[in-house]
């Protein structure tokens, strides 16, 4: 798996997974969200639109990279899950913690202003 970033701007960090995100996935998810936070992107949005499968590891981390996030005036959204992916983020009941979106325009509009957007993509 690789994180190749797509444009360069500065405000939203997309991460685009694909795939099982499970033990060895998540560690790589986790690398390319910390790797945006040190470069000043606090505000993260992942699209889920490829996965298929997230373990409780990959829950894990993005819970971990919400509350660094957040300290840090930003924020993690997820979107565009799929229907199996999403039923285990309803029955987990994250909903009340982490947002989720449809689009990557809505994710990125719940932002308090404006932003630019920043792609990677995580394979």
């Amino acid at each position: 798996m690789t994180v190749d970033p797509e444009t360069g701007t500065e405000d939203i960090s997309v991460i685009r997974v694909s795939g099982h995100l499970d033990f060895v996935t998540a560690r790589e998810l986790e690398h390319a969200i910390v790797a945006s936070m040190r470069a000043g992107n606090y505000n993260i949005i992942i699209d889920l639109k490829d996965v298929d499968y997230v373990s409780g590891v990959g829950w894990s981390v993005f819970l971990d990279k919400l509350k660094d996030s957040r300290e840090n005036g930003g924020d993690l959204k997820l979107t565009q899950m799929s229907p199996r992916v999403f039923e285990v983020f309803k029955s987990l009941e994250f909903e009340w913690t982490l947002n989720s979106y449809q689009t990557l325009e809505e994710a990125a509009s719940a932002f308090p202003v404006k932003k630019n957007i920043h792609k990677a993509a995580f394979c």
